[in-house]
């Protein structure tokens, strides 16, 4: 059975039209004659084989896309039901947020299904979210932030490629459009590389420079003559990682991959000094 039309009117994608020959109007030998292939039990010329492989991957891709983002909706929608009900602090800001996101993720959804552009630039605007929020104190300790990362990259490479931007594109502007350059899509796959290398270092950069800035704090407030217990104390747990040994304690940061740390010297209960270190 042939694939699907997913776009009738889009007749300029041959998955769109009647294409190739139906297996039983064509004997193999005739087929073969003239250079066409058995695909999805039609018959096709080896240029129109790919160019139904890769029609085919970029809606389908579209359309998962969608998919994943009104399940994504869903799951927010059943994490903001719990919220309202739980003691969170500032609990109706975030719910204010999870339900705007909600709202956002479920019609870019719908949109990316039904192919349309509004859904697509809505759903451009999220992952570009994503590169954004783990700079943010929203989501700055979020140990997920680089995966959310990974999302909006591979959300925008999904969307921009070429025949995802084909496929958003009015028929007739993609007619009268000049034809694709074969080296294009190479620059596409460079630009998204160094675009994905920009924003892992950026993002590393900042979280490095997080850890640097907390365990200075953490050191500037480790005055001498304090108890060591007290001190550590006033440690949340889930900001650092706490090593004791026989005359110091070591105090690093849960950001910045256990790069940074401060160092704060005892003599059995009392602090004696302390230092930032850095793992190399």
């Amino acid at each position: 059975m042939a694939w699907k039309k997913y776009q009738p009117d889009r007749t300029d994608f041959l998955i769109n039209t009647e294409w190739g020959i139906p297996g039983g109007n064509l004997s193999k030998k005739e087929a073969q004659s003239t250079g066409k292939k058995l695909f999805q039990k039609r018959w096709v010329t080896r240029e129109e084989k790919r160019r139904l492989q890769e029609e085919h991957a970029a809606y389908s891709s579209i359309r998962s896309t969608g998919i994943l983002l009104i399940i994504g909706s869903g799951l927010l929608l059943i994490n903001l039901f719990f919220l309202l009900k739980s003691s969170v602090s500032a609990k109706m800001i975030w719910a204010f947020f999870e339900l705007v996101y909600a709202v956002a993720l479920l019609a870019a959804g719908i949109g990316l299904f039904r192919f349309v552009c509004w859904g697509r630039n809505i759903a451009l605007f999220i992952f570009l979210s994503f590169l954004i929020m783990p700079f943010t104190p929203l989501l700055g300790n979020d140990k997920g932030a680089p995966v959310l990362m990974i999302i909006g990259l591979t959300g925008f490479y999904y969307l921009l490629r070429r025949p995802a931007r084909k496929i958003f594109a009015p028929a007739a502007a993609e007619e009268d459009s000049p034809p694709v350059r074969p080296g294009k899509s190479v620059l596409l796959w460079i630009v998204y590389a160094i675009l994905a290398l920009a924003v892992l270092f950026i993002y590393f950069t900042f979280d490095l420079h997080r850890a640097e800035k907390r365990a200075a704090a953490v050191c500037q407030s480790a005055r001498q003559g304090t108890s060591v217990e007290d001190f550590l104390a006033n440690l949340p747990p889930e900001n650092y990682r706490i090593i004791k040994a026989d005359d110091r304690v070591i105090i690093v940061p849960r950001v910045g991959m256990g790069r940074h740390a401060c160092i704060v010297f005892r003599d059995g209960k009392k602090i004696t000094g302390s230092k930032t270190g850095f793992d190399d």
